[in-house]
């Protein structure tokens, strides 16, 4: 909801701005109404409105001089004048100062309806160009970057110290989840959306976005964050409490919590170094049962996939750069890959099995595949397009596992990891030869979400992009 503030000397007007319209049906708030300029003056300043209906004519300050002096101070606030018939030359002084319109007292809803959807067209193209430079002044870990980051918190009306959560929402097919609640919502690549929001004791978040469950693949909620500098943090946890449909196997909406550690899984590999079939068994049942619980969540699931894959590649004496191979960088490449919780455990096991019985040995050796070839060629091609491994199922008629195995064969990658190399190598050319805003960059080699592709490079490489172009 953005806010809109009313200033008029007559009561009566405010009255009947206020009364004119369902003003939340259109995604405004009325913050708060003063009939007294000077007095207006200050609480403009103090509730930083987004738009602000202001009479042309009061006494001590008039509707002309406190949009000059307002936007001193704020020079993106939007203005809508309000006056009479005869104030036409008022009216033109004040579009000339970047008022976006003017309506007549008394004021209709037919005439109000139009200015309020021009208001909010406005604020939301703002706020989509804000974005990008929002997430990435997270990833900058910078003083600069957070005060930037505080700045546009600000603007947005959001107040870190009443509390903040955000919110990640996975697979959107329903409406917006969170109005009537103050929100900045920041880009998602596709499928995706994060959100900051306001904290709200009087209505609690997690029991209102309970109504969409069904709606969305997931919805993630974190813990209330107090500081500006803690929310990308906050941006982890919800993205992490998103992913429990992975967990669930079904739509759910989730709200982190304290983590859990990784303790319970120093026995598997042992477990594995003993080939101890028996007791690995018994350790498979028991997560999976732990998981249904909601013990563990997508994170552990990812521990898990790696412990399993390193335990059985170093008893083949595979060493650490070959073994970085085959590992996942994050838990978003476990979702790319496997469909839910219960393909994962059974591919697991289904390792395990072939370990035991001395069948899985890395892949080795020169691609003989043409199948396989066209694949790579396509993917080499078009690693600038959504691409995943259904995609390249339903291209090239192939079994979406079939194809992930091939790329570890022939290439000792994941498809997510190989995609990921391609499209980072072709970004760290457009940084250092373009000029290309960091953002766009992100969107030439296929990651439409700048806050997802500064944290990809930067576990890439080491530094964020905007840091990799600066040599820093």
């Amino acid at each position: 909801m953005y806010k809109a503030m009313l200033v008029d000397d007559e009561q009566w007007v405010v009255a009947n701005l206020r009364s004119a319209v369902d003003w939340a049906r259109f995604g405004f708030e009325i913050a708060g109404t003063e009939t007294h300029s000077p007095t207006a003056r200050e609480r403009i300043r103090e509730l930083r409105p987004d738009v602000v209906f202001v009479d042309i004519r009061m006494p001590e300050i008039s509707g002309l001089e406190l949009i000059k002096q307002c936007r001193e101070h704020q020079p993106d606030m939007l203005f809508i004048v309000v006056s009479g018939f005869a104030e036409f030359s008022y009216v033109q002084k004040c579009l000339n100062l970047g008022a976006i319109g003017y309506c007549l007292k008394p004021v209709e809803e037919e005439e109000l309806v139009p200015l309020l959807k021009k208001a909010k067209d406005i604020l939301d193209e703002r706020a989509e160009k804000d974005v990008p430079s929002m997430l990435e002044c997270l990833m900058e870990d910078s003083p600069p970057g957070l005060v930037r980051f505080s700045r546009l918190l600000a603007q947005a009306g959001i107040e870190p110290g009443r509390g903040m959560r955000v919110v990640a929402a996975v697979d959107l097919e329903g409406p917006e989840p969170l109005p009537p609640y103050r929100h900045v919502k920041l880009n998602g690549r596709s499928g995706r959306s994060l959100y900051i929001a306001q904290e709200d004791a009087q209505a609690p978040l997690l029991e209102h976005l309970r109504r969409y469950e069904g709606q969305y693949a997931g919805i993630g909620l974190s813990r209330p964050v107090h500081r500006a500098e803690a929310v990308k943090a906050a941006i982890e946890e919800a993205e992490m409490a998103a992913c429990q449909y992975f967990i669930a196997g079904r739509p759910a909406v989730c709200q982190a919590g304290e983590p859990k550690g990784y303790g319970d899984f120093k026995g598997l590999s042992e477990a594995l170094r003993k080939r101890d079939m028996s007791e690995l068994t018994k350790l498979y049942e028991d997560y999976a049962g732990r998981f249904q619980t909601g013990a563990y969540r997508i994170k552990h699931a990812f521990f898990l996939y790696n412990a399993v894959l390193t335990a059985i590649l170093q008893e083949q004496r595979t060493d650490a750069e070959q073994l970085e191979d085959y590992l996942l960088i994050d838990y978003e490449r476990l979702i790319e890959r496997y469909e839910n919780l219960g393909e994962l455990l059974r591919d697991l096991q289904r390792m395990t099995t072939a370990y035991l019985g001395g069948l899985y040995v890395q892949g080795q050796g020169q691609i003989r595949s043409d199948a396989f070839l066209a694949v790579l060629r396509y993917v080499n091609d078009h690693y600038n397009r959504n691409l995943t491994l259904q995609m390249l199922a339903d291209e090239f008629y192939m079994n979406r596992n079939y194809i992930g195995q091939l790329f570890i064969k022939h290439v000792s990658r994941s498809f997510t990891d190989y995609l990921a190399e391609l499209r980072i190598r072709r970004a760290c050319e457009l940084l250092r030869d373009s000029n290309l805003p960091v953002h766009r960059v992100g969107e030439e080699v296929g990651y439409h979400d700048a806050y997802y592709f500064s944290k990809i490079f930067k576990k890439m490489t080491g530094r964020t992009p905007r840091a990799y172009r600066t040599n820093e």
